[in-house]
């Protein structure tokens, strides 16, 4: 029979055993809770009251993709105020490719405006899309590449993860 040791009079070997049996406890709960959280839920819209919202709270042609590319969805689409009288649109959409996009329009200050989705961004050349030319700024943060327009006292910027192909896809969809 062993004989049992006073309190305090523990070893570090004990605590070793009595850490490692906790760890092991906290390790099997945080791997059951990892494992059954699911993927994040998107879900999809129709932006068409939001869009003629917009319309009606702009003094500017705010764009939308007319129709959406095949396969897109729009997530997310709202009107903001921003410093003074401007305005600003945001509609979000997921690619056929599961990436991001963005229209993103204001009538307010360009440069603040464009650095809020792609701040640090570095020029990248310029595209003609419908007319339009567009300068592609990439490595920004938070969005990877976007599509800039300015013109008529309104900035619009494409934004997002989705490759060069589909934000000039989205680009030339684009109506009023």
């Amino acid at each position: 029979m062993t004989a049992r040791r006073a309190r305090g009079r523990e070893t570090s070997g004990d605590m070793v055993r009595s850490l490692a049996v906790v760890l092991v406890l906290v390790g099997a709960i945080v791997a059951f809770n990892v494992a059954d959280q699911p993927d994040p839920v998107v879900r999809d819209i129709d932006y068409t009251d939001a869009l003629a919202q917009a319309r009606q709270q702009t003094a500017y042609a705010v764009l939308a993709p007319q129709p959406l590319p095949n396969g897109w969805r729009a997530t997310s689409a709202r009107t903001r105020p921003e410093d003074g009288d401007a305005v600003s649109w945001h509609l979000g959409l997921v690619t056929a490719a599961g990436d991001y996009a963005a229209v993103e329009q204001t009538d307010g200050d360009r440069e603040g405006f464009v650095e809020r989705f792609a701040d640090g961004a570095e020029t990248a050349g310029t595209v003609s899309i419908s007319g339009a030319t567009w300068r592609r700024i990439e490595g920004g943060d938070p969005e990877e590449r976007a599509l800039v327009s300015t013109g008529a006292g309104v900035t619009t910027v494409l934004a997002g993860s989705a490759d060069w192909d589909d934000l000039e896809q989205l680009a030339s969809s684009l109506r009023p």
